[in-house]
């Protein structure tokens, strides 16, 4: 059985004439991990505000255990949110601010001791109790707003944002915590976020939106390594894909910038083409037959480095170990790895289906 279900979901406000959110489809199962990831603008919180039954749905339905609750008031549905501003009452305790969503429920004092007990041991919170939030760090503020969603015990988390407001240390542990209690209460959660890099890491499968579309769905290693279109492509992976107008010749061979960059592709058809190729799919060489660049900048990453090289008149990303010896001004060949070529229409800038 489909746990949740959304059906056609579109949104358009009043004097807008572009939908915020359009025809969004979407079946999640029980214990599933969704992330929601665009640009701003892209229709993200929308959404979870019509999830949330903040926003009224202008088309389409939202079903939660095959129950359609898309006109439901916000508390009859269940639903547990996570804000990026934590939302916490400055006057009241962190045990208080756990408690509170109980008290206004009226369930017994037992249970609510129990369950607050439980969330801060969960979230390592057993110290904070009765501390209130302004003498808490970012990170900690989180946690509390955590623990004040999961007492709950909701049949759907929407987590809007909940790390943007962390340094990057602390953005990695929550990230890494919010998995674990997700997984501790084989919870669904639906985690929405402008970043990618935490959509791949801890989404079981992640949707990509834009201008209120969405543009592909599937499993993090699916969104990386078979895009469906140039955007997804593109917003996906950091550096960003490398990215060339080219040619495909009635021999099989790709030309970008008037060089040969594969002779692999006689199963389609001659036509202009959009090619990308990302950064750790070319590699540098000393081999005869390659392209030949200028380094212009090198950035140092750890474990590997990227170097930014002209060639002709376009900058290449490419991703090298730290044990390459290479500098700024110095002349270099590099091949690309035709098997790890995409290549995009023109018009639509779909992926091109082999023939």
């Amino acid at each position: 059985m489909t746990y949740i279900e959304m059906q056609g979901l579109s949104k358009q406000y009043p004097r807008k004439e572009q939908w915020a959110l359009k025809d969004f489809q979407l079946s999640i199962e029980k214990g599933e991990f969704i992330a929601i990831v665009g640009p701003s603008g892209s229709g993200k919180s929308t959404l979870l505000n019509m999830l949330t039954g903040f926003e009224q749905v202008t088309k389409g339905s939202f079903l939660l255990e095959e129950e359609n609750v898309t006109n439901y008031s916000p508390k009859n549905r269940n639903i547990a949110m996570v804000f990026q501003e934590y939302a916490l009452f400055p006057h009241m305790t962190v045990r208080d601010n756990i408690a509170f969503g109980m008290k206004v429920r009226k369930e017994n004092k037992q249970t609510i001791e129990e369950k607050v007990h439980w969330a801060a041991v969960s979230l390592e919170l057993e110290e904070l109790l009765q501390e209130k939030p302004k003498s808490l760090s970012g990170g900690q503020r989180q946690r509390v707003a955590l623990a004040r969603a999961i007492v709950r015990e909701p049949k759907l988390f929407l987590l809007d944002e909940p790390l943007s407001n962390l340094d990057a240390k602390l953005r990695e542990q929550t990230g890494v915590l919010i998995r674990q209690v997700h997984d501790q209460l084989k919870a669904t959660t639906i985690f929405v976020t402008h970043a990618q890099d935490e959509a791949m890491s801890l989404a079981d499968r992640v949707v990509v939106l834009k201008d209120g579309v969405v543009q592909q769905i599937g499993t993090p290693r699916e969104i990386y390594e078979a895009p469906v279109n140039l955007f997804t492509a593109s917003f996906i992976g950091r550096p960003e894909i490398n990215r060339f107008d080219g040619e495909i010749h009635g021999d099989g061979s790709l030309i970008v910038q008037d060089e040969r960059f594969g002779t692999d592709f006689d199963r389609f058809p001659v036509q202009q083409v959009i090619a990308a190729v990302r950064s750790e799919d070319i590699h540098l060489s000393d081999g005869a037959g390659s392209h030949s660049g200028v380094i212009k900048k090198i950035r140092y990453m750890g474990s590997d480095q990227l170097i930014s090289v002209l060639w002709k008149d376009v900058l290449l990303a490419i991703r090298t170990s730290t044990d390459s010896s290479v500098s700024v001004g110095q002349k270099i060949n590099f091949t690309v790895d035709q098997k790890k070529v995409f290549l995009f229409s023109c018009n639509d800038h779909k992926k091109l289906n082999e023939v």
